[in-house]
């Protein structure tokens, strides 16, 4: 495509006058949140007569007007005007894209540790003011695909020294790829470094490449208006552990566990955005955890149900043995004589069941992988809260339990399923817990986080075993601020 480049962020807004031939004249219309709309100026059965799926259209305003590929058409419902999915602009061959960067505007002060400024006396500035970038490459779909981060800067002189820091997600893939295809890593891109951060994240720009040369691609985007301060130390993962784990988070988010990203994960995202309405949000987040689990139990077969010719079986022994015996009679039918040689009455006292419930399934998991992470901060207890609270929330009933007592389980919830996405980003027990005792992040602040714990895991803690006496005498002494008495009644200095 000749002509001017003109870039295309997807949070502008353009009203631009257009031409698909010398005298058929049309608006394309460009806003944030929307799909893009071409309408014809006069025309109005234009594209009832034209119904292409692929529109070229250039300004004609200027003398090097830009040109604009526009594709995935959506029916609209109407000939007034024709929707398209995207809208390219650039010189790059859209049939030979290899290159794909993803501008993050809300990681431009996630780094910001790493950039240092100091006024010098005679008034000039010095410090560091880049950023080393990181990168990974992974296998999928039969090729190799480097992933990383990298920073774009900009200073200026004009009225004052002005610096300017981006950063961005950049895709380098051996294969073509596709509108569709950059699509897909578009919302990729912007859920994992949701999960990283704790903050929502959006795109602002996509810039491709063939190789060679270069163009920006518009896909609508749904329209986000918080505002968050992901600056060190608030986002949920800082920058170091990042830098750390980028491989294997690339392997794990990109190959290995894609399945629970895309169908399970993926539904929190929009969680990020609601505040303020626990009781519907600890309802969602337990939706979305029993989803998890439920397919955690039947991945891992950790279904206690047996098979029905074992179970037939079973209870054919154990009728046998049971009937045979008067104080097991009494003891299984409970003081009423019952012939359990009856297989239709000892399956009712013996039900072949399994792990169905929500509280089942959630503890079948945990009790899988450990309590290592888990007794930080949550225990079984908070389950049977967790299940009220959603039950009464899907039923629309008041809540019994105050709104104190509701926001510790809603928290606990979600650093429950946050520790459970981390493990799936491939990060450890040890590496999750090294990650919420640097952070400053809301989720950390408000979970009700047993400290002692988390420090005797990480061996921050000094530990010393004492008598349950002598740990009452030093708790109550005005000279020990801070101790606690655990079962192994061993006390913190």
């Amino acid at each position: 495509m000749s002509g001017e480049i003109l870039d295309l962020l997807l949070a502008g807004n353009l009203e631009l006058n257009v031409r698909v031939t010398e005298g058929e004249y049309c608006k394309l219309e460009i806003k944030h949140g929307k799909v893009p709309a071409l309408s014809h100026v006069s025309n109005h059965l234009y594209f009832y007569e034209n119904n292409s799926d692929i529109v070229q259209v250039e300004g004609f305003t200027e003398q090097l007007a830009p040109k604009y590929l526009l594709s995935g058409a959506i029916d609209s419902g109407t000939h007034l005007f024709k929707l398209f999915r995207y809208v390219y602009s650039g010189k790059a061959e859209i049939t030979k894209l290899k290159k794909v960067y993803f501008t993050l505007p809300e990681l431009a002060p996630y780094f910001n540790n790493e950039i240092s400024r100091n006024l010098e006396q005679n008034g000039d500035l010095s410090g560091n003011i880049t950023i080393e970038p990181m990168d990974a490459t992974v296998f999928k779909d039969d090729q190799v695909i480097k992933v990383g981060l990298k920073q774009y800067y900009r200073l200026s002189n004009n009225d004052g020294f002005k610096f300017t820091n981006s950063i961005i997600l950049f895709f380098e893939f051996e294969k073509l790829i596709t509108f569709s295809e950059i699509e897909k890593y578009l919302y990729k891109s912007k859920n994992l470094f949701t999960w990283i951060t704790g903050f929502p994240i959006t795109v602002s720009k996509i810039e491709v490449s063939d190789g060679d040369n270069n163009g920006t691609l518009y896909i609508p985007t749904v329209k986000n208006t918080s505002e968050h301060d992901l600056s060190y130390p608030n986002s949920f993962m800082l920058s170091g552990p990042l830098r750390k784990h980028f491989k294997i988070i690339c392997e794990s988010y990109f190959v290995k566990n894609e399945f629970e990203f895309e169908e399970i994960w993926s539904r929190t995202i929009n969680l990020y955005n609601i505040n303020g309405i626990l009781e519907y949000e600890t309802m969602l987040y337990t939706a979305i955890l029993d989803k998890y689990c439920s397919y955690k139990v039947n991945k891992l077969n950790l279904d206690s149900m047996l098979d029905e010719d074992e179970y037939a079986k079973l209870m054919g022994k154990l009728s046998a043995l049971i009937s045979s015996d008067t104080e097991l009679v009494k003891a299984f039918s409970k003081g009423i004589q019952t012939d359990l040689s009856n297989m239709a009455v000892l399956r009712e006292a013996i039900p072949n069941r399994s792990t169905a419930t929500f509280k089942q399934k959630v503890k079948k998991y945990l009790r899988c992988i450990g309590k290592n992470v888990t007794e930080v901060f949550f225990s079984n207890d908070d389950l049977h809260l967790i299940k009220g609270i959603r039950d009464r929330a899907a039923h629309g009933e008041v809540e019994q339990l105050s709104t104190d007592t509701v926001s510790n389980i809603y928290w606990k919830l979600r650093m429950l399923v946050t520790y459970l996405i981390y493990r799936d980003l491939g990060l450890s027990d040890n590496d999750f817990l090294e990650v919420i005792s640097f952070t400053l992040n809301p989720l950390v602040l408000n979970c009700n986080i047993d400290k002692f714990k988390l420090d005797t895991k990480l061996q921050k803690g000094i530990v010393l075993p004492v008598s349950e006496s002598v740990f009452s005498e030093l708790s109550s002494s005005k000279q020990m601020p801070f101790c606690s008495y655990s079962e192994s009644k061993s006390l913190r200095n």
